[in-house]
C-alpha cells in the first residue's frame, strides 16, 4: 500500500428597461427581440465539493420563455472611456464599466476594452474562476445584498425564500443543504462577478468554474441570463438532493492514477473518481459501506483522507437518474453563443455553443476534471492573470498548487494485448425517447459499446423533421448504423422501439447485411398483434396526455410546466403515429434469438409475449420483471445482465 501513503496534507445593475434589435440596448446588448430569441444577456430576466468542503426550497419553475416588460431602445450608446478596442457606436457592456453617452462616464481604464468578446490587452488573457460547493459560509454576500437590490429581490422572488437571511444568519441550518448551497452561491458569485466588473476590473477572457461554479462561468459568457441560471442551479440541487443514499471521501497524497490502481486492487467496483482537483488532492465517490472501506484502509496505510460533509455521491454513476431528469428539464431552454472561453469540468476543454446542454447533464454524473482544466488555462495565460470571484481563495490555491507542480510523469504504457473489437447494442427508443434513454443501461454494460440510434425531431436533431412512417423511420436507423456492422452487434427496443428494431432486422435481412447476434425487446407484444397503442396518436389533446401520465414514463415535472408539454406533444404524437401506421407483413422468420421481457404489471397475456416466437427460427427466451410499462428503469443490472448473456452466447 505504499503507493497510496502520503507525504502531505497540501491541498446590474438594474436594466435600462430598453431593448433594441439584434443585442443593441445600452445596458442589455445581448438581448435580441428581432428573431424572437430567448434574452441572452446575463441579467436580463428571461461536486460539488472543491476540497475539503462542504455539501448538503423552492422547485418547479417554469423555464424562461419570453422577458416580460422590455421595449425597443431609442437609439444606439456611444461609450465615452475610448478605451482600446471599444468603438463608440458600438454597443457597451453591462457590468462591464462602460455607461452610454449621457448617462454614467466609462469607468474603464484605457488598458481594457469594453463589450461582449472584447478582452484586456495590456495585461494578457484575464481568466476568471467561480468556486463551487465547499466554499459557502455564513456572512457571504454581506457587501452585495443591498448594492443589488433588483437581483437580490429577483432571486428571492424565484427561490420563495429570503435569500439574504439565508446567506448572512443562516437561522435554520440550511445553508449546506445543496437545495440552498447551489443558489446561494450560483448569485454570491454572480454579484460578485458584476462588482469586480464595476471595479474595473476585466472580463475573464477564459471563464473556469468548479462545478457549480460552471453555471457562473456559462452565465458570465452570455449562454443564459441571470434568472434562468437561477432556475437552472434551483432545480440542479432539488434532483441532486433527491439522489439516493451515497458519500464521498477526499484523498490526499496519492495522484488520481494511483488512486485508481487503489480501487482496483482494493476490489472497490462501486466508487468513481468525482474530483481531480490537484496532483496530489483526488474525491472519491460511491456506495457509503464502500467508501467506509476505502476510509479504514487508506488510513491505515497513513494517507491522509476526509470525509466529505454530504448526504448523496455527487459527480458518479449514482447521479444517473438526476442526470436524465435533468437533460429533460433542460430541452426546454435555449443557449445562446458564448462570447469568452468557458472551459468545462467534464472535458477539461472549451465548451462547444451547440453542446451546452448536454455537458451541463452530464456534468452531474462525470468527474470534475479541475486539475485537467487548469492545465489547459495555463497553456494560454499565467497564473497571475487569473482571479477568483467570491469563495475564500480556494480555488487560487489550486491554480497556484498546480502551477508549481512539476510536469506530469510520463508513464511508459504497459504492452496490451491485441484488443479485440468491443460489442455493440443499437438501441432504439420507445415513443418519445432519445439518445439518453438508454443511458441506465450503459451504465451497467462496461463490456458492450451501447449506442441509442437518435430519431429526427429530437435531442440533437431536433432541428430535423419529424417522421411518422415507420418505413422511413427504420430507413433512417439504416443509415447510421450502415457503416458500423464492424463488430458482432445486437440490437434492443422498447414498446415501440421493440417494433422498429424488428423491422429494421429484416431490413437487414433484405439488404445482406450481416445480422444482429441478438434481438432484445421490452414492453411490446409479438409483432403480428395489434398493437394497443395504435389509435393512441388520435386523442385530443386533453387525452392524449391523461393515457400517457396512465401509461407512466413521464418525468414528474413535466406535467408542471404546460410550455414543456406543448414542446414535446408534437415529438411524442408522431411517435404514436408510426405506431398507428404499423402493418405487419408476412415473411420468413428471421434466424436470430429474440429475448423478449415485460413488466408484470403489464397488459400482455402470455401469449402476446410468446407471439415472437413465430418471427425467429431459435427458441424465444422470455422475462418477466416486477413493474409497469417502464420496469425497465428499475431494471437496467437485470438487463445488462441478459445482454451480456446474450451477446456471449454461440
Amino acid at each position: 500500500m505504499k503507493a497510496y501513503r502520503s507525504q502531505s496534507f497540501s491541498h446590474a445593475r438594474s436594466c435600462c428597461g430598453r431593448v433594441a434589435q439584434c443585442g443593441r440596448c445600452p445596458s442589455k446588448p445581448e438581448l435580441c427581440i428581432e428573431n424572437g430569441d430567448v434574452p441572452r444577456s446575463p441579467w436580463l430576466s428571461a461536486s460539488e465539493p472543491q476540497g475539503l468542503g462542504r455539501e448538503f426550497g423552492k422547485v418547479g419553475e417554469k423555464p424562461l420563455q419570453r422577458t416580460a416588460g422590455i421595449r425597443q431602445c431609442e437609439g444606439q450608446a456611444r461609450c465615452k472611456g475610448g478605451a482600446a478596442g471599444c468603438p463608440s457606436s458600438e454597443t457597451t457592456a453591462e457590468g462591464g464599466g462602460h455607461e452610454p453617452a449621457g448617462r454614467l462616464p466609462c469607468r474603464h481604464p484605457r488598458t481594457l476594452c469594453c463589450g461582449p468578446g472584447v478582452r484586456a490587452s495590456a495585461a494578457g488573457m484575464p481568466a476568471v474562476l467561480f468556486p463551487g460547493q465547499g466554499s459557502q459560509t455564513r456572512g457571504m454576500g454581506s457587501d452585495l445584498f443591498d448594492r443589488y437590490p433588483e437581483l437580490t429581490a429577483l432571486a428571492t422572488d424565484i427561490l420563495g425564500y429570503d435569500l439574504p437571511r439565508l446567506c448572512l444568519e443562516d437561522p435554520d441550518g440550511r445553508l449546506d443543504d445543496t437545495r440552498y448551497t447551489q443558489p446561494a452561491l450560483y448569485v454570491v458569485n454572480a454579484l460578485s462577478y458584476q462588482d469586480s466588473l464595476e471595479r474595473g476590473e476585466p472580463e475573464g477572457a477564459y471563464l473556469l468554474g468548479h462545478s457549480l461554479g460552471e453555471y457562473n462561468a456559462l452565465h458570465a459568457a452570455g449562454a443564459f441570463d441571470f434568472e434562468t441560471g437561477l432556475k437552472l442551479v434551483l432545480k440542479r440541487g432539488e434532483l441532486m438532493a433527491r439522489a439516493p443514499d451515497g458519500a464521498m471521501l477526499a484523498v490526499v497524497g496519492p495522484d488520481a492514477d494511483e488512486v485508481r490502481a487503489f480501487l482496483a486492487e482494493e476490489g472497490l467496483s462501486r466508487l468513481d473518481v468525482a474530483n481531480i482537483n490537484t496532483p496530489v488532492q483526488t474525491v472519491l465517490s460511491g456506495a457509503r459501506d464502500e467508501i467506509e472501506r476505502a476510509h479504514k484502509t487508506l488510513d491505515a496505510c497513513g494517507t491522509r483522507v476526509a470525509r466529505l460533509k454530504v448526504s448523496a455521491a455527487f459527480h458518479s454513476r449514482f447521479m444517473a437518474a438526476a442526470r436524465d431528469e435533468f437533460a429533460a428539464f433542460l430541452k426546454g431552454f435555449r443557449f445562446a453563443p458564448l462570447r469568452a472561453t468557458v472551459i468545462a469540468n467534464l472535458t477539461a476543454r472549451p465548451y462547444p455553443d451547440q453542446d451546452v446542454a448536454a455537458t451541463l447533464s452530464e456534468q452531474i454524473c462525470g468527474s470534475v476534471r479541475w486539475l485537467d482544466s487548469v492545465r489547459y488555462l495555463l497553456e494560454r495565460t499565467t497564473a497571475g492573470h487569473c482571479r477568483e470571484v467570491g469563495g475564500g481563495g480556494v480555488l487560487t490555491r489550486m491554480i497556484r498548487q498546480i502551477d508549481a507542480a512539476p510536469a506530469p510523469r510520463v508513464r511508459e504504457p504497459k504492452p496490451q494485448p491485441q484488443p479485440q473489437s468491443r460489442p455493440r447494442l443499437f438501441c432504439i427508443a420507445y415513443a418519445g425517447g432519445d439518445e439518453r434513454a438508454y443511458a441506465g443501461l450503459a451504465e451497467h454494460c462496461p463490456d458492450v459499446d451501447v449506442v441509442t440510434l437518435e430519431r429526427p425531431g429530437r435531442g440533437r436533431r431536433a432541428s430535423e423533421p419529424l417522421l411518422r412512417d415507420p418505413a422511413a423511420i427504420v430507413d433512417d436507423l439504416l443509415r447510421q448504423l450502415r457503416d458500423r456492422l464492424d463488430a458482432p452487434y445486437a440490437l434492443y427496443g422498447h414498446s415501440l422501439g421493440a417494433r422498429l428494431a424488428f423491422l429494421l432486422c429484416r431490413r437487414l435481412r433484405a439488404e445482406q447485411l450481416p445480422a444482429p447476434a441478438h434481438l432484445f425487446v421490452s414492453g411490446e407484444s409479438g409483432p403480428a398483434v395489434p398493437s394497443r397503442e395504435r389509435h393512441t396518436w388520435e386523442l385530443p389533446a386533453d387525452a392524449f396526455w391523461d393515457h400517457l401520465k396512465e401509461l407512466g414514463g413521464i418525468p414528474a415535472e413535466l406535467w408542471e410546466h404546460p410550455d414543456l408539454m406543448a414542446y414535446y406533444e408534437p415529438v411524442i404524437r408522431a411517435d404514436f403515429t408510426a405506431l398507428g401506421a404499423y402493418r405487419h407483413e408476412d415473411a420468413p422468420p428471421l434466424d436470430v434469438p429474440v429475448t423478449a421481457m415485460a413488466g408484470e404489471d403489464e397488459w400482455f397475456t402470455r401469449a402476446d409475449l410468446e407471439a415472437w416466437q413465430q418471427e425467429s427460427t431459435r427458441p424465444l427466451t422470455t422475462h418477466r420483471f416486477p413493474g409497469d410499462h417502464f420496469f425497465i428503469r428499475a431494471q437496467w443490472p437485470a438487463l445488462a445482465r441478459i445482454v451480456a448473456a446474450g451477446l456471449a452466447a454461440p
